[in-house]
């Protein structure tokens, strides 16, 4: 008689959602996850998640335990002794941890997006300061040229004191020096170069107005130089989680397979988004008795989900 075909695991949109699982399951009971990593290190867990996208764990126990729920909700009693090794109590331990990464993974990539938005607003007013202040500082250089006259050593006196703007540093460092200048012409009560000053509106209000914008300047380059705080999540935690839910997946998926090699009307749970951290291999399975005088019976090749059987996860 041919073999039936074994379901394979839904994948309906309505299956319920890890928060409706949940509900339904329970809450496991303390010290079920830690009896489970019992002889597990951080580091072995840590190096299992950074295998693979915390995303993509995700997308599989997402769908395999509702179908593993389904299964276990509908099963008879001799079903469920196939599927020896599976608990509902094993179910809601999974199901709490997967949560747990979705958690996670959220305040994780909200993390990233507050801080790729801190770093634009940082960098934008970073700009409009160094433009604001670039602007004053062309003014400045043009009144202070205008009071110092056109003698030489004024002129060589302005054009240091001016500088460069090839860096908010260099910027600031230029503003406060023509500031200095001008504190410098205004100490000038008498002659030709206080009338200047007067002609050219040059004032103790102008050249503060001068070094409060060279302040400005350094403290928004700091500010966009600046670190944001460290993240709440990192990802040697999302690595952690994502190796406490493939421990837990591979556990659950091993036992439904062994079970459908049993029953075949118990679905195999087949992940996809994970599915290069379950290498197949073929397994030898008895087909038959030895007939005919043959010497020994024949052997079917069986694609197997898992790749050590005897493995401890």
């Amino acid at each position: 008689m041919a073999k039936p075909t074994s379901p394979i695991e839904e994948t309906d949109d309505n299956l319920p959602t890890l928060e409706s699982l949940a509900d339904r399951l329970g809450k496991p009971e303390p010290g079920l996850l830690e009896a489970l990593l019992d002889g597990t290190s951080e580091s072995q867990l840590v190096e299992r998640g950074r295998q693979i996208a915390s995303s993509r764990v995700l997308t599989d126990v997402r769908r395999l335990y509702a179908t593993a729920h389904a299964c276990w909700s509908g099963a008879s009693k001799d079903k469920r002794e196939r599927l020896r090794g599976f608990s509902p109590e094993l179910l809601a331990l999974a199901v709490e941890q997967a949560l747990a990464l979705e958690r996670l993974l959220d305040a994780h990539e909200s993390a990233g997006q507050k801080k790729d938005a801190t770093r634009a607003t940082r960098d934008a007013a970073l700009r409009e300061t160094l433009s604001r202040a670039l602007l004053l500082r062309d003014q400045a250089y043009e009144v202070l040229r205008g009071v110092g006259g056109s003698g030489k050593e004024a002129r060589e006196a302005l054009a240091q004191a001016v500088g460069t703007a090839e860096d908010p540093a260099a910027l600031a460092r230029g503003l406060t020096q023509l500031a200095a200048l001008g504190t410098r012409y205004l100490a000038q009560k008498k002659g030709p170069l206080a009338v200047r000053a007067r002609l050219m509106r040059l004032d103790k209000d102008y050249v503060e107005r001068l070094e409060e914008t060279a302040r400005e300047v350094t403290q928004a380059a700091k500010t966009a130089a600046a670190r944001p705080a460290g993240q709440k999540v990192t990802s040697g935690d999302l690595d952690r989680a994502d190796g406490i839910n493939l421990i837990l997946l591979e556990q659950i998926v091993r036992v439904f397979e062994r079970a459908n090699e049993q029953d075949p009307t118990v679905p195999r749970l087949v992940p996809i988004a994970t599915r290069r951290l379950f290498s197949r291999r073929t397994r030898k399975k008895v087909t038959g008795a030895p007939s005919d005088g043959a010497s020994g019976g024949g052997a079917a090749d069986e694609e197997d989900l898992l790749e050590d059987d005897d493995a401890p996860v």
